[in-house]
C-alpha cells in the first residue's frame, strides 16, 4: 500500500478508479488504495419499488451472503431514510485477495462508478427518526418494506431475540429489523416480506 518513501499508492483518475475497483483487478493496481469520487458520477439513475404496506411472507427470502442460492434475490438490501442505497457486503475476498483497499467513509459508505455512493454498514451517521420510547430509531426501509431501525436503542442495549433475518416484532411497530453490528459489513440477512424484482 507504500512505497520505499511511505508514500501511499492511491488512484487518481476516473480510469484507474474504474480499473481498481474492479473484482479481477490486474497486477498494475495491486496494493492500491481505491478512490473514487463524486465527479466520476455523471450517468447512475435509481428507482426502487418498495411496498407501502408489507406483505408478510411464511417462508422467508435469504440474501444470498446468508445461505440463500436463489439467483433471484435482490443484492439490495434497502434504502436509507436520505435515499442511500444499503448495499450487500462488500466483497472483501475479492478486495483483500488483491491487496487493493477501498476504504468506506465515517458513515459506512464510498463510491463505485456504477452505483454510485452508497452504504456497506450503519455506523450511526445517517438520517434517523428518533422513537418516543426508547426503541431504537429507524434509519431505512428493507426492500420488502419493513423498516430498518438501528441495532442499539437509546440505553445502548440490542435487541435479544431477532430471528435468523435479524428482525422481530414489537406491539408498537409490528415486524421490523435491526441492522448488524457496523464491522459485520452486513445490514440484514434475507426478507420476511414480498418484495418486487
Amino acid at each position: 500500500m507504500y512505497d520505499d518513501n511511505g508514500d501511499v499508492y492511491i488512484t487518481e483518475t476516473e480510469e484507474d478508479c474504474i480499473n481498481a475497483a474492479n473484482p479481477d483487478v490486474g497486477t498494475e493496481y495491486e496494493n492500491f488504495c481505491v478512490e473514487c469520487i463524486p465527479d466520476y458520477i455523471t450517468s447512475v439513475s435509481q428507482t426502487w419499488l418498495i411496498p407501502i404496506t408489507p406483505v408478510y411472507q411464511s417462508s422467508a427470502t435469504y440474501f444470498n451472503t446468508a445461505g440463500g442460492s436463489q439467483s433471484t434475490v435482490p443484492t439490495t438490501r434497502g434504502i436509507a431514510l436520505n435515499g442511500i442505497e444499503f448495499s450487500a457486503p462488500a466483497p472483501t475476498s475479492n478486495i483483500l485477495s488483491a491487496y487493493t483497499l477501498a476504504p468506506f467513509d465515517d458513515a459506512g459508505g464510498h463510491i463505485n462508478v456504477h452505483q454510485g455512493y452508497h452504504y456497506h454498514a450503519a455506523t450511526g451517521y445517517s438520517t434517523t427518526v428518533d422513537q418516543e420510547d426508547g426503541h431504537a430509531a429507524q434509519i431505512g426501509y428493507a426492500l420488502d418494506g419493513y423498516a430498518i431501525y438501528e441495532l442499539l436503542d437509546e440505553d445502548g442495549n440490542a435487541p435479544t431475540d431477532l430471528d435468523d433475518l435479524r428482525g422481530h416484532s414489537d406491539d408498537v411497530r409490528g415486524y421490523h429489523y435491526h441492522v448488524d453490528e457496523a464491522g459485520n459489513n452486513n445490514f440484514i440477512n434475507g426478507l420476511r416480506g414480498a418484495y418486487v424484482l
